[in-house]
Parts: C-alpha cells; sequence; structure tokens
C-alpha cells in the first residue's frame, strides 16, 4: 500500500454525532486522499501527539471533531502552502454557518455573536496543517498541566523554524454551545491563559510581539473599563445592530468580568490548567 501523504488527526470525546458524521462524509469527498486517525477520550494535548505518533503520513492535519471542510478543495489547498519550505504551518479559518447559531438560546447567540463573522486565527490547531517532521523536532504539543495557552505555545516553539501562514479556506465551526455560563466560564479559561502566555514570554515584548501578535491587545482585554473597547469592536454591528443594546447590557459587563478576573488569575498564579489534564466525565 502506497505510504499516505497526508494525515488527518481527530481528537475526540463525545462528539455530536449529526456534526461527527458531516465530518467523516465531507472528508472522503476531498481531492487529497488522507489517513485519518481518531483518537479517542484523551486529554487534547495528548490526543494530539498520539495521533501524530501513529502517522504515516508526511503531513499532519489536527482538526477539531466540530470542524467541518466548507468544500471538497479544503485539504488541497491547505497543505499547498507546505511547498514553500520557509512555510512551516498553514491555518484555516472559522465561519459560523447562521444556521447552526440560531439554534443556540438567545443568550447563547448573543454571547457567540462574534463569531458570526470569519474567524481568522493566528494557529488555534482546530484545522491547521503541519510537517511532522518539524512538529517532531519542537517536541510536540506541550502536555504540561500548567499550559493553558497550548497553541500559542506551539505557534511560539514553530515559529523558530518558518512562518505560519493562512491557507485562506474556510471550516464551519459546528460547536453546539450547552449554555451561557459554560461559554463564559471557556472564555474566562481562555483569558487565564492570555495572563500565563503573558507572564511567560513578556520578558522580550518585541520578540513575543513579532512571534504571536496581540501582545498589547491581550493586557487591554484584561484592564478595567479600557476592556469594554475590544469586546465591543468585535460586534458585527453592520448586520446586527438590532441585537447591540441587549448585547451591551446582558453580555459586556459578564466577558469584560472574565477577561478581567481570568486574565489576572494566570498571570499572578501558576495554576494547573483543566484543558491539559480533564477526563471524559469531567467534561
Amino acid at each position: 500500500m502506497e505510504k499516505p501523504k497526508v494525515s488527518i488527526i481527530i481528537p475526540l470525546r463525545k462528539p455530536n454525532p449529526e456534526v461527527f458524521s458531516q465530518l467523516k462524509d465531507m472528508l472522503k469527498k476531498q481531492t487529497v486522499k488522507a489517513e485519518v486517525i481518531e483518537v479517542w477520550n484523551m486529554p487534547e494535548a495528548k490526543a494530539d501527539n498520539t495521533g501524530i505518533r501513529k502517522a504515516k503520513g508526511e503531513i499532519i492535519v489536527l482538526l477539531s471533531a466540530d470542524c467541518i471542510p466548507e468544500n471538497e478543495f479544503w485539504l488541497e489547498k491547505l497543505i499547498l502552502p507546505l511547498k514553500d519550505e520557509k512555510v512551516i504551518a498553514t491555518v484555516s479559518d472559522l465561519v459560523l454557518p447562521e444556521y447552526f447559531w440560531k439554534r443556540n438560546k438567545f443568550l447563547v447567540r448573543l454571547v457567540t455573536i462574534n463569531e458570526r463573522s470569519t474567524q481568522h486565527p493566528a494557529m488555534d490547531m482546530r484545522a491547521c496543517a503541519y510537517r511532522k517532521k518539524d512538529l517532531m523536532d519542537v517536541g510536540l504539543i506541550s502536555e504540561d498541566p500548567k499550559v493553558i495557552g497550548i497553541e500559542v505555545d506551539l505557534n511560539i516553539k514553530l515559529k523558530e523554524k518558518g512562518k505560519v501562514v493562512r491557507a485562506n479556506v474556510n471550516v464551519l465551526h459546528l460547536h453546539k454551545q450547552k449554555s451561557f455560563r459554560k461559554v463564559i466560564k471557556k472564555l474566562y479559561t481562555y483569558s487565564e491563559g492570555n495572563g500565563k502566555v503573558i507572564r511567560r514570554h513578556s520578558r522580550d515584548i518585541r520578540q513575543f510581539e513579532e512571534k504571536v501578535g496581540g501582545f498589547w491587545l491581550r493586557i487591554l482585554r484584561a484592564i478595567p473599563f479600557f476592556g469594554i473597547i475590544s469586546i465591543i469592536y468585535r460586534f458585527p454591528l453592520r448586520k446586527y445592530f438590532y441585537l447591540f443594546p441587549a448585547y451591551m447590557v446582558l453580555i459586556v459587563p459578564s466577558v469584560h468580568i472574565a477577561n478581567i478576573f481570568g486574565f489576572w488569575k494566570g498571570f499572578l498564579f501558576d495554576s494547573i490548567s483543566k484543558r491539559n489534564t480533564e477526563s471524559l466525565n469531567q467534561i
């Protein structure tokens, strides 16, 4: 059997059956055939690393179970930039379709409304491609329980070797949010990760800004009152202007508080990351 050129790693825990079925169907339609490796019931970093070690492909794609390629050319276009040896990783853009967004309750729709605009992550490991040898060279993804921002940690290590580029391809991010409280809790965790990132890498601010980006934005979000600016800025006002008053009253205060307390907890205390230690039954 011919050795596969691409291996797709999918970490799995209680996936949405409907979405996961769509994902598998779309992967079968890709113009580039790939080895698909499902890794079940492990913390995120460990699941990814387990899949990477098993992979037979020269190119590794880390793909979340709730991210559906927009069309059959997604994989072909995602890996194309890796032909350039200066490119170390490629990343997909994220799109939350309106039909899926509307399935959520009103408060959940409000708190996730910024996701209705196409998201352009620097590298968030939900739909990214890498060379296997590069991942092995940097020691794979950190499984250190004190690391929350594992994407940032990997980004920093990889950017020593090359550049991360957007592949100009989309995946549909079909993640069902269970409740407003859980969304705020997730934002709190991400803010805590930002605090840890700043504490770990702010010794050389110029180098950090060059490698990660958004250094001052991460801090701005954690400053009382000033952080509200960044929350409002992300609101898709042109399309959802009629929801803006409710957003200001019901959403902005909660998100702002989560950003402040999460960031400063991460910045001041070296706590354990649930993201790298949680088990299936704890979710």
